[in-house]
């Protein structure tokens, strides 16, 4: 009889240890999907914000490119402007410097 309940004990430890072996096996593989799932996250993560901030520098370069036409248009055109407005007066200087050196020297 004692064989009997030492034999049942000894049994129903080992049946015991595959269940908490079977139970370790589980947990490592849940920990395990845990982490790959945790990794893919995060790279996914990095990945878009990764887009998202070329896509922010992409449109800044794009709106700096616009912004830098305008103000060579503003320019050019205030140069135009500054010449079509001082052509005239170019005009009348060249011309007082020109009859200063074409007079005689004893008019001057």
């Amino acid at each position: 009889m004692q064989k009997t309940v030492l034999n049942e004990i000894l049994k129903s430890e080992k049946e015991a240890e595959a269940i908490i072996q079977e139970a370790r096996k589980k947990a490592a593989e849940i920990v395990s999907k845990a982490d790959a799932d945790y990794n893919n996250s995060v790279s996914k993560a990095r990945e878009d914000n990764q887009k998202k901030i070329q896509e922010e520098v992409q449109a800044a370069q794009k709106k700096a490119e616009i912004s830098f036409k305008e103000a060579v248009k503003e320019a050019e055109k205030e140069n135009s402007e500054f010449i079509a407005e001082s052509a005239g007066r170019t005009d009348s200087v060249a011309e007082r410097i020109a009859e200063e050196l074409l007079k005689p020297e004893f008019d001057k």
